[in-house]
């Protein structure tokens, strides 16, 4: 890897940082990028150099949403704990589900979570004084849920997080995208553990990558806090439209 795929890497890293701290998704730029520049490495180490960076990327998100007010992680213990169980469930489930079966369903998902946020209409810009976290039950049933999902799956667990704390938890867009990097962290804290653990991690890219995408995830909060929902839910809408059309492109792409 010379010094041109490595600016490159990083400057991909910063847009993944930006775009994951507002609405989730930003392997879709990372795991690309790392496919093309460096073309002969293992799938399992382009997936846990990924993991390096936007782990450190989620990190810097929250702070910062926690620095501005719009998430407080202590309020989201249930949720995380249930993630973490749940990615392990999802993580053994994958070994009797085939990808074949999980991508189209993960496809109509996708298509009626852009669908269902298309016709909602334009949220509310106005942030509320409070934040309104849901109970036990609620995060217990989101967090296990996402958790499941990623370790089974992986791809747009940000994005399922937010749609279902806007659509069932009555947050706002920039509390719901907050609340989902808590979450994320979790389960992604697991897997870049094992993926550390297993040798997995190419340092020479994951380092710098980590670095920009931490300065990607400060400018994603620090917007997302600044401009609110509108912002959020328009990238939302964008990250869901690109999953959407990579998955479907890969999966006709196999057929």
């Amino acid at each position: 890897m010379g010094a041109t795929e490595l600016l490159f890497l990083c400057a991909c890293a910063i847009l993944a940082g930006w775009v994951d701290a507002i609405a989730g998704g930003g392997g879709l730029i990372q795991i690309p990028a790392l496919l093309a520049a460096l073309p002969s490495a293992p799938v399992a180490l382009v997936l846990g150099t990924n993991k390096l960076s936007s782990f450190c990327g989620t990190t810097t998100a929250v702070l910062r949403y926690h620095s501005l007010r719009f998430v407080n992680p202590g309020d989201w213990v249930v949720a995380v704990i249930a993630a973490l169980c749940g990615s392990g469930i999802g993580a053994f489930c994958a070994t009797a589900v085939p990808g074949a079966v999980m991508k189209p369903a993960v496809m109509v998902l996708l298509l009626l979570v852009l669908v269902a946020t298309m016709v909602r209409g334009k949220p509310n810009v106005g942030v509320p004084s409070v934040a309104r976290v849901p109970g036990a039950g609620g995060q217990a049933a989101l967090g296990g849920g996402a958790g499941v999902y990623d370790g089974l799956f992986g791809p747009g667990t940000g994005s399922f997080l937010i749609f279902g704390l806007v659509r069932w938890c009555h947050l706002d867009y920039v509390r719901a995208s907050a609340a989902a990097k808590v979450v994320n962290l979790a389960t992604n804290f697991g897997a870049l553990g094992m993926f550390v653990g297993l040798g997995f991690v190419d340092y020479r890219a994951g380092l710098p990558m980590a670095a920009c995408n931490v300065l990607g995830a400060w400018l994603g909060a620090t917007m997302a806090g600044r401009i609110g929902p509108l912002l959020v839910r328009r990238v939302f809408l964008v990250t869901v439209a690109g999953l959407f059309v990579k998955l479907a492109a890969d999966y006709f792409r196999g057929l």
